[in-house]
């Protein structure tokens, strides 16, 4: 009987776990790779951050640079939609390139067990709704 107690708690406990989001900060390195990629003009690099690829065509032919674009220069605001399966991350920061403040929103979804960036949803995005609807998760670099 003990076996069976200590079985059911042990498959209980993988089950939460399994259902659980990610560790926020893995969310927000991977935004912070596909905002690097876009900003070196690594167009190669971009294609594998997409959930669907050719859905971001930027930058296709031009020649890469160096943005330097560091993780700690950019605010992660983090929300997670547990009905859809998918984070809205909001990446500000100084653009590397110009002179503006980059507002970006991004969506991420799970593909294959990876999260990839949906390009197209992540145009549809509206900052407000989503503050208002959901929780934050997480802020990196919010001061």
């Amino acid at each position: 009987m003990k076996k069976v107690f200590a079985s059911l708690f042990v498959l209980s406990f993988l089950l939460i776990g399994c259902s659980e989001s990610e560790d926020p900060e893995d969310i927000a390195k991977i935004t912070y790779e596909w905002e690097k990629a876009k900003f070196d003009r690594d167009y190669e690099l971009q294609q594998e951050f997409i959930y669907e690829k050719g859905s971001y065509e930027a930058y296709k032919g031009d020649e890469k640079i160096n943005s330097n674009l560091e993780y700690q220069d950019i605010r992660f605001e983090i929300y997670y939609d547990e009905e859809v399966e998918s984070y809205y991350v909001f990446a500000d920061f100084d653009n590397p390139n110009g002179e503006n403040t980059v507002e970006d929103n991004v969506v991420l979804r799970k593909k294959n067990d990876e999260w990839k960036v949906d390009t197209s949803k992540s145009l549809d995005v509206n900052r407000e709704e989503i503050q208002q609807k959901f929780d934050q998760t997480s802020c990196i670099h919010c001061e």
